[in-house]
């Protein structure tokens, strides 16, 4: 028996049919950055249910799924704006998938301790516009390549380290959730 079904067994939720594998679900968050994720959303492509997801974020990772999706974002709308095309931050959030304004300042200034604003403000347009409409334009076209960099850099860099000790015993279907998740 695989450890999800021994521990979905325990937590009293369903036992997935096949093994986790993680790959469906980083290929979702990439195609659909910019839409309304829902953790049925994550849960489904898992196929987990969203309990299940969130008891496994947790007891490994101590982050909650969509917290970790919400951070994501927010790196990903600071890699954009990093560019320094000029989008207003009207598009950066709706390219990240924000559906507000004030949750995407509030969640910003509290992962990155400086409003989205202020590094806006501290960016550097190119002065030739032919050559920051070429960027923006390549940025609209290649949307789903440059999700895909800043997900591997966001992978890379905010590494989520298992806080139970027990993990290390973890079958190579968890371990792939700690490469998907950090």
């Amino acid at each position: 028996m695989l450890f999800i079904e021994k521990l979905a067994q325990s937590q009293s939720v369903e036992a997935p049919s096949a093994a986790l594998s993680l790959a469906p679900l980083q290929a979702y968050v990439i195609k659909n950055i910019s839409e309304d994720i829902s953790l049925d959303d994550l849960s489904a492509t898992v196929g987990i249910s969203k309990f299940a997801l969130t008891r496994l974020f947790h007891k490994y990772y101590g982050i909650a799924p969509m917290r970790w999706l919400w951070s994501f974002r927010a790196h990903l709308a600071r890699d954009i704006i990093s560019k320094g095309l000029g989008l207003a931050l009207m598009d950066v959030l709706t390219l990240c998938g924000f559906n507000s304004p004030q949750h995407f300042s509030r969640f910003f200034r509290k992962t990155f301790r400086q409003a989205p604003s202020s590094l806006v403000k501290s960016m550097i347009v190119a002065e030739n516009n032919n050559d920051v409409q070429k960027a923006k334009q390549d940025l609209y076209e290649s949307f789903e390549k440059t999700v895909t960099e800043s997900l591997e850099a966001y992978t890379e860099k905010c590494k989520i380290v298992p806080i139970n000790p027990a993990a290390e015993e973890m079958p190579a279907q968890i371990q792939a959730m700690e490469t998907f998740l950090a």
